[in-house]
């Protein structure tokens, strides 16, 4: 929000209910004229103000890129630096502030060929800082300075009038608050829904990824807890959302937000569509918008560290807790005292180390990668075997772990689904049942995704059929990568007994010395078998799984299918690139 959306106090604390809330420094606050010109005098320098007057008329442009939170404090200082005229080399000084996302500054670093469009920038986060300097020329321009501007920690944040409905949301509440109930969360459980932001755009998104990386840890059912959080989050463009997070309250929402996010949105908002926040008990990273320069021009890295010294200034730090945020040492404006918000040092975590943010970008996305999926589903003879006293078939085990797990997909998946035994349709022991294409998609009168609900629940053993299980799962692999797509996972998922006893089938090892001279790593297509039952050969599963890079899990019970689908997601993470 700018500076004249937020409420009644200024920077040196003065009550401004009743006029209008729009402020310019530059025109208004005449009554602490004398006090920011002693701070200024400070801040810059006497030399600084001696020394307008030498100034050429060619000045020196820093032209600074600031999150757009910040930036409106950013710009206010810039204001009395500019009319200064700071003398830098024989030139005057001067600053131009741009509102510029992060990610998309750094991004904007990372394509230059020699140097960005800005000299001088003030992301929400070091992560963002650090993700530019991974790449080439960002490694070779981006100069940390060691100033924070300002500080803001992050919290779990929802709708006060939700947050009165949901005990579990006391005074202590953690980031496992946010993780599905699979996952030993209360989110899903609690019928909330996690608006999530994006970590692809997002500080509060990435920092909050890589907290719950470290507190799931590491280990293959880490990594699938993982895969099972990001696959049910709904994203959000940013602390944007909390405009429309009141309004969601029906679909009771829960959040990431910053603490001077909050406290702005609810200065601005009438009590009924306040938001409630939490600070995290295991400790929560804080935004802590870094001053970095990116300019290869040394008479502009002179300039733009001139500028450091008016960010330094108390005025500078008067102006951010104005705003809500804390100073760049941490104090907290007394005012947000009133909306609920800690005005001492709420419990922080170490920032991420160099590298993580990157690190976890990139298993973002590839989790986030849409998934081409072709389900093979066993119906064979064998598929009708007794595997409970109760007379429960491997194929009702089937159907009530395929009806489980298929729900969870989400709809950027595309789809399809294939029965197989022997002789199904004419000569071929498969039958396509539901073509491959996006869930949601309309297919006839229903959507894809219904479709495959029906054909999965009405799915029979074929009496007296055997299983062709090997010459199934080669035609499903070269039908997937024919179609291949390069921005999906594409992948075989076979369900089935593991028992291939159709004489006329291809043997284990025909099938595996034709995936082998198939598989094209640069269009990676994954047969990913789930083995029901005992009879059949896992050790084989899996040697044909490994061949796609894929993963092969012998289901005992239909719970486990859950587990195992998330677990087979999350081996994209080990996969290079």
């Amino acid at each position: 929000m700018n500076a004249g959306a937020i409420g009644q106090t200024g920077p040196q604390g003065r009550n401004q209910r009743g006029r209008p809330r729009r402020v310019s420094i530059v025109i208004g606050l005449s009554a602490l004229a004398g006090v920011i010109a002693c701070t200024l005098l400070v801040a810059f320098g006497a030399e600084a103000v001696v020394s307008r007057a030498s100034c050429t008329d060619h000045p020196v442009v820093v032209k600074l890129a600031a999150s757009p939170d910040i930036a409106p404090a950013i710009s206010h200082v810039a204001k009395y630096f500019n009319a200064e005229h700071n003398n830098v080399q024989g030139h005057c000084a001067v600053v131009r502030v741009s509102n510029v996302q992060s990610s998309v500054a750094a991004t904007e670093i990372a394509k230059s060929a020699s140097s960005p469009a800005f000299n001088a920038w003030v992301p929400d986060s070091s992560l963002w800082a650090n993700v530019a300097r991974s790449f080439p020329v960002g490694a070779q321009l981006v100069q940390q300075t060691g100033l924070s501007v300002a500080k803001s920690p992050l919290m779990i944040v929802m709708p006060r009038s939700v947050a009165a409905q949901v005990p579990a949301y006391g005074s202590a509440v953690g980031w496992q608050f946010l993780l599905p109930q699979r996952v030993g969360g209360p989110a899903t459980g609690l019928g909330l829904h996690v608006k999530f932001p994006d970590p692809a755009q997002s500080s509060a998104g990435l920092a909050t990824l890589i907290t719950l990386q470290q507190l799931l840890g590491t280990g293959s059912t880490a990594q699938a807890g993982f895969a099972d959080f990001v696959l049910n989050i709904q994203l959000t463009p940013g602390t944007r959302s909390l405009t429309s997070l009141a309004s969601l309250a029906h679909e009771r929402p829960v959040t990431i937000a910053s603490e001077q996010s909050i406290a702005q949105f609810d200065r601005a908002h009438p009590a009924a569509s306040a938001l409630s926040g939490r600070y995290p008990v295991q400790g929560t990273p804080e935004l802590n918008y870094p001053y970095v320069l990116t300019s290869a021009s040394q008479l502009e890295r002179k300039a733009g560290q001139d500028f450091e010294k008016a960010l330094r200034s108390s005025y500078a730090s008067s102006y951010v807790q104005y705003l809500g945020f804390r100073t760049g040492a941490g104090t907290a404006p007394g005012w947000i005292g009133q909306y609920g918000l800690d005005t001492g040092q709420p419990k922080l975590i170490s920032a991420a180390a160099p590298g993580q943010a990157e690190t976890s970008l990139q298993a973002w996305q590839k989790l986030k990668l849409g998934s081409r999926d072709l389900v093979l589903l066993d119906v064979s003879e064998q598929m009708a075997t007794p595997v409970s006293p109760a007379g429960t078939t491997l194929e009702q085990v089937l159907i009530q772990a395929a009806s489980l797990g298929l729900t969870h997909f989400p709809d950027s998946t595309q789809m399809g689904i294939w029965a197989f035994a022997s002789h199904l349709d004419g000569p071929l022991p498969y039958k396509q049942l539901v073509p491959v294409g996006p869930l949601p998609a309309p297919l006839g009168l229903i959507s894809r995704r219904q479709q495959i609900t029906q054909a999965t629940e009405q799915g029979k053993p074929v009496p007296g059929a055997p299983s062709a299980l090997y010459g199934s799962m080669l035609s499903a692999f070269k039908s997937l990568s024919a179609g291949y797509q390069p921005r999906y996972v594409n992948a075989v998922l076979v369900m089935t007994a593991g028992i291939d006893n159709d004489k006329s089938d291809i043997s284990a090892a025909e099938l595996i010395r034709q995936l082998r001279a198939l598989y094209n790593p640069n269009k990676r297509v994954e047969i990913i078998p789930l083995m029901f039952g005992t009879a059949g050969n896992f050790k084989v599963m899996q040697e044909i799984a490994k061949v796609t890079g894929g993963v092969a899990f012998d289901i005992t019970n239909p719970k486990q299918i859950n587990a195992a689908f998330f677990s087979a997601i999350a081996q994209r993470l080990s996969v290079a690139g």
